[in-house]
Formats: structure tokens, C-alpha cells, sequence
């Protein structure tokens, strides 16, 4: 008996051993990504791979640290930025923007680690996969997204895909992809156009 206990305790510490280094795999290639930019196609799917909304199109700008700027143009315009403290969301068709503590809600979902090398954030989550494919999965049951799966081409991002916990599935194919680029930091605040509503829930 004691001889299996030391063997099943050799085997968790290389499970552990394997995926810390999987984790550091990932942040190492995430470090060397100062700032993104790249235009993409979104298909989404539900949990019986059937589409669930016509082929979209948008595009994604990260900046280290803790900046990014996504936006959808179609099939309906959608701009979400945020600047590590403030998430805006502003919805043209409703002549609406949100804005929201970033803290409190990028930080409780797996695209926080995009943009940080927090080692607390990082801590709650599973990352698999070596070499240009990882998957992230939260360690909390609560978290809305179920799991995060990167592929890398060279140093940038070339497709990544989110599956929520409805089973809801949404791939992004990157294209027009500029790595390590000069990126002004303007691009990563919002100003509501006049006459748009301005909803502060930042403190809600």
C-alpha cells in the first residue's frame, strides 16, 4: 500500500510539474505578443453544431498591458474596449453604451490572461496544449465561459474558439494579422457620441 501511495503521488506531481510548464509555455508566447491587431470571420454554433447566426466579421486589437479594443461590424456593429479599469460597450443600433468595472468583468473570464501576466489570475485556470495550440479552462464551475482554445502561427494569433457553458460555440479566424505593431493608445478609449445613452454600472 505504501508503495502505490508514492507511486500515485509521483504521478500527481508530474501531472502538476506538466501543467505548470504547459501554463508558462503559454504565458512565455502571450509575453513576446506586445500589441495585435488583425481583422477576423466568427462563425457560431450551438451545442448541436448547428449555426446559430449568419458569419460575422470584426476585428481584435490587443495591447500589453491590459488593452484591448473588439468589434464586430457584422451582421450587426458591436464595440467593446477596454483599458484594464473600464470596460465600455456601446451598441450603435441601440444608440447605447455600457460601461462597466474591467476588474470585475474581464477579469472573471479566460481573456484577462491575453493581456496579463498576473500569476493570481493565471492560477485560476488549466492550461493544456504545447507548441501553437493551448486550451484554457477555468477552475470555477461559475465561470461563463467553459473553455478557451488558442492556435498560434508564429508569434500572433491565427484562430481562437470559446465555448460557453450552453454548449454555445464561437470560432474566430484571424486574418490580416499584425504582430508587435505600433498601436495608439487613443484606440483603447471611448467617447459616447451625442445623443448616445451612457449607462454607469461600474459601481453596481
Amino acid at each position: 500500500m505504501k508503495k502505490l501511495v508514492v507511486v500515485l503521488g509521483l504521478l500527481f506531481a508530474g501531472g502538476v510539474q506538466a501543467a505548470a510548464e504547459q501554463a508558462d509555455a503559454l504565458k512565455n508566447k502571450l509575453a513576446r505578443l506586445h500589441s495585435y491587431q488583425a481583422s477576423f470571420v466568427q462563425t457560431v454554433v450551438d451545442a448541436k453544431n448547428q449555426p446559430v447566426q449568419e458569419a460575422g466579421e470584426g476585428m481584435l486589437t490587443l495591447k500589453q498591458p491590459s488593452l484591448f479594443r473588439f468589434e464586430t461590424l457584422s451582421p450587426e456593429p458591436n464595440l467593446f474596449i477596454g483599458d484594464g479599469k473600464t470596460l465600455w460597450h456601446y451598441n450603435e443600433l441601440l444608440e447605447q453604451v455600457s460601461l462597466y468595472d474591467a476588474k470585475k468583468e474581464v477579469n472573471r473570464t479566460p481573456f484577462v490572461l491575453l493581456t496579463s501576466n498576473d500569476a493570481s489570475l493565471w492560477q485560476q485556470y488549466e492550461v493544456s496544449g504545447e507548441g501553437q495550440k493551448f486550451v484554457i479552462t477555468p477552475k470555477s464551475a461559475d465561470n461563463p465561459v467553459r473553455q478557451l482554445t488558442l492556435t498560434f502561427s508564429g508569434v500572433g494569433l491565427s484562430h481562437m474558439a470559446v465555448l460557453d457553458n450552453n454548449g454555445q460555440r464561437s470560432d474566430f479566424e484571424f486574418l490580416a494579422i499584425q504582430n508587435n505593431v505600433n498601436i495608439e493608445s487613443s484606440l483603447f478609449k471611448f467617447e459616447a457620441p451625442k445623443g448616445v445613452e451612457v449607462d454607469d454600472l461600474r459601481n453596481k
